[in-house]
């Protein structure tokens, strides 16, 4: 069963001026909508400046300004981008939530419960507040999330999908989400990492090709071999070489917190992923 609806999330921060990496994430999520003849859900996120009651008078006015220059910006990105989906022939429903981080976070969450998939932008860096909305989208939403890579324009319909097995049930769930998508890749890779630190895993990739086998048209297993344990980085190589449409991975197999502090596959392709990763949690 194709994916019924694609929730995308545009998120602005600071600044409005450069677009392009908002233009390529609705480009993916219109080209995955159509794909799929999904309907398509658009919730543009514009942090709103605050005001703090010690401001003076002027300072006020000056961020109030500001707020309603990037308002006027964003409305008028938001009019372009309507017309980009109604000329694509999609259904959808388009809002803005002008707000505060944490009321933005939580707005964009419930409405990706209401979707199959959430597309999302990758973090600006380590940290960062959008990396907290991806975060906060898979932990929240209860869907699982696509993050594009900045200015991509290879186009969304899945034609080969890689996907990263180590055995774990965050694998498993990743694998029964993206179903629909890897239902209509012309090939699926699985993907065997050796050498992750965590010796409870199991990394044969021949557990897991049969089931695939009944939903796939073609199923491979590639063996991959990180080096020092850095399986973010083997993944990203093999990435570069075969050039997969999606890649589809588990979140989070180690503690949240010892992500943050010490990095991780997650975090690594929240930040920086190689292609579209379409991540579970």
């Amino acid at each position: 069963m194709p994916l019924k609806t694609v929730f995308v999330g545009p998120f602005i921060d600071s600044t409005v001026e450069d677009y392009s990496s908002l233009n390529s994430l609705t480009k993916y999520a219109i080209d995955l909508a159509g794909s799929q003849s999904a309907h398509l859900s658009v919730g543009i996120g514009l942090l709103k400046y605050s005001v703090p009651s010690v401001i003076i008078k002027e300072g006020r006015s000056i961020i109030s300004a500001a707020n309603e220059e990037r308002r006027q910006q964003t409305d008028r990105f938001a009019a372009e981008l309507a017309k980009r989906i109604q000329s694509s022939g999609l259904a959808s429903d388009l809002g803005i939530i002008h707000d505060s981080y944490k009321a933005i976070t939580h707005q964009l969450a419930r409405m990706a419960r209401l979707a199959d998939v959430a597309v999302l932008q990758p973090s600006n860096e380590l940290l960062s507040l959008q990396q907290g909305l991806v975060e906060d989208t898979l932990f929240d939403s209860g869907r699982p999330v696509i993050i594009v890579p900045r200015k991509w324009n290879v186009t969304a319909a899945p034609e080969r999908i890689a996907v990263s097995w180590d055995g774990s049930a965050k694998a498993a769930r990743a694998i029964g989400d993206a179903l629909p998508l890897l239902q209509s890749a012309k090939e699926v890779e699985i993907l065997c990492v050796s050498g992750d630190s965590n010796k409870a895993k199991k990394f044969d990739g021949a557990d897991i090709a049969p089931h695939l086998a009944r939903y796939c048209r073609s199923v491979n297993i590639v063996q991959l071999t990180s080096s020092n344990g850095d399986v973010a980085a083997a993944l990203r190589d093999h990435a570069a070489l075969s050039n997969p449409n999606l890649l589809v991975m588990g979140a989070y197999a180690h503690a949240r917190l010892t992500q943050m502090i010490l990095g991780g596959v997650t975090s690594s392709m929240i930040v920086e992923p190689p292609v579209p990763v379409f991540m579970s949690y």
